[in-house]
């Protein structure tokens, strides 16, 4: 494992865990995952974040800060963190 992304800090709520592994979300239209091991995932969102770097720009209004309901039927991300964690805990076989 490399040591230069262990000490990286993500807010917790870019993290999903689902019996599939660990996603992390992304605003591209994949998110990263699945991963065995959380550490795995926030290696590879560093990793993501750094050859990303200056290509999206966000405001600071466009924080989140509040509660959202995901409907797999409705989302337009091909591997979307989410929908795998919706479609595990309601019975369905997600493809991973």
């Amino acid at each position: 494992m490399r040591t230069e992304t262990a000490d990286v800090k993500f807010d917790p709520r870019r993290f999903v865990h689902t019996p599939f592994g660990w996603y992390a979300l992304t605003r591209e239209p994949s998110d990263l995952g699945p991963f065995p091991t959380k550490p795995q995932a926030s290696s590879a969102l560093a990793d993501h974040i750094k050859l990303h770097m200056g290509l999206n720009s966000r405001s600071a209004e466009d924080r989140y800060s509040g509660f959202t309901v995901h409907d797999p039927d409705t989302c337009t991300k091909n591997n979307c963190g989410r929908c795998a964690e919706a479609l595990a805990f309601s019975g369905f076989q997600a493809i991973a």
